[in-house]
């Protein structure tokens, strides 16, 4: 049963504040990309040793997520959610003055555990207060919303760059998460009764979290939700090195090539929301992973051969259809896990920030010197995603005949 807040918002007041909280991992990522290489020229280190904080920042989404869940579930919302905002601001304002790599790093961490609470919160409202298709419509919108991030920060990123050093990206951060936090207080209401709170949030966050790792309903679409993310952190983390290293792009260049790829997201979530008035969303993720994987192959191919725009459309479709079936397979995951949503959405999103700090190592560890590592960090999670539907979603078909 969905609880109301005692003076609800406007829907569209509260899912564009949480779609708000909810850009600060992509704005601290892919702000941050045009920035790599001069920042590794500031501090002494590796073009790689620089991208290593951007897997860390990963792991620190993964790692924050099973923090902040329990004290979601126990606590409430609204608490949690102006901790982790307060955490992001002043994690951000002290990136401005460290000079070691290994401090920026492990800052980086802890901003990530920040950035995390809106993500994990928000998804624990849209779940406390909607079901069905309108649940799935609004983590639609969510999504949608969400794609301001990617879609404007690599171009502002790299704007400030040129014109104020890498710097004024980490005062934007806090410029933009101050403001956030006042309209967090003001505006998101707290969903969470106290009826509803377990007293003992972590011994329930772990009965919970075993209950969902064996309840399909959950599992799969979690999974699926993971591995399709995989592929947007695979090229997040090797764009830079592609576009700029293999290519020869400027950093303007560079960032509105990725706002272009990126705006995809918002045209697809667009379409999403129109299909959900016709299909169910595990029917459009049965015909939509197999089409994710067929463009992440074409990209693969295409990777060695030829410029830059032979890669744009695959990328394009591809990056499209994450935004698609990311929204559909976390309202499925999310819709079995009503009674735990804060765990279950820690669980969904620490899976798919491990999955993404894995990969994103992986495309960092193949260097930069071909698209080959990105594409194929796009390529294989895409492939596994939807044998995974598929096997899943055939064993469902066996049962219903058995049955």
């Amino acid at each position: 049963m969905h609880t109301s807040p005692s003076k609800p918002p406007r829907t569209s007041v509260l899912i564009a504040v949480l779609a708000l909280l909810s850009i600060f991992p992509p704005l601290a990522t892919d702000m941050y990309l045009a920035a790599i290489g001069v920042l590794a020229q500031d501090l002494g280190v590796s073009h790689s040793a620089a991208e290593l904080s951007l897997s860390l920042f990963f792991l620190g989404l993964c790692v924050g997520q099973l923090l902040v869940g329990p004290f979601v579930d126990g606590f409430g919302r609204k608490g949690p959610l102006l901790l982790g905002t307060l955490l992001f601001c002043v994690t951000s304002a002290l990136l401005l003055v460290v000079e070691d790599i290994a401090i920026f790093n492990g800052l980086r961490f802890l901003q990530a555990i920040g950035a995390c609470v809106g993500m994990v919160v928000g998804r624990a409202i849209v779940t406390d207060l909607y079901s069905g298709r309108q649940a799935a419509q609004l983590m639609t919108l969510l999504v949608m919303l969400m794609t301001v991030g990617p879609v404007i920060s690599p171009t502002l990123g790299s704007l400030l760059l040129g014109a104020f050093g890498w710097k004024s990206i980490f005062v934007t951060m806090v410029l933009i998460g101050l403001p956030t936090l006042i309209l967090t207080k003001l505006v998101v209401p707290e969903t969470l009764p106290h009826e509803r709170r377990s007293p003992h949030p972590f011994r329930a966050a772990l009965q919970t979290a075993r209950r969902l790792s064996v309840h399909s309903a959950y599992l799969i679409p979690m999974l699926v939700t993971g591995l399709v993310q995989a592929g947007l952190f695979a090229f997040i983390t090797g764009s830079s090195g592609v576009f700029q290293g293999v290519y020869g792009m400027s950093a303007t260049s560079y960032g509105l090539t990725f706002a272009a790829i990126a705006a995809a997201l918002a045209v697809f979530g667009r379409l999403n929301s129109l299909l959900l008035n016709r299909f169910t969303p595990a029917q459009l993720l049965s015909w939509g992973l197999p089409l994710y994987s067929l463009t992440t192959l074409a990209a693969t191919l295409l990777s060695g051969t030829g410029t830059v725009w032979m890669l744009f459309a695959p990328l394009w479709i591809a990056m499209g259809m994450v935004g698609l079936l990311t929204a559909n397979a976390m309202a499925l995951a999310m819709a079995a896990a009503s009674d735990g949503a804060g765990t279950g959405s820690a669980l969904l999103g620490a899976v798919q920030f491990g999955l993404a700090f894995a990969v994103s190592t992986c495309v960092a560890l193949g260097g930069t010197g071909s698209p080959r590592p990105m594409a194929l960090g796009m390529f294989v999670p895409a492939v596994a995603a939807t044998l995974l539907w598929a096997a899943a979603h055939q064993r469902t078909l066996f049962q219903r005949r058995r049955g």
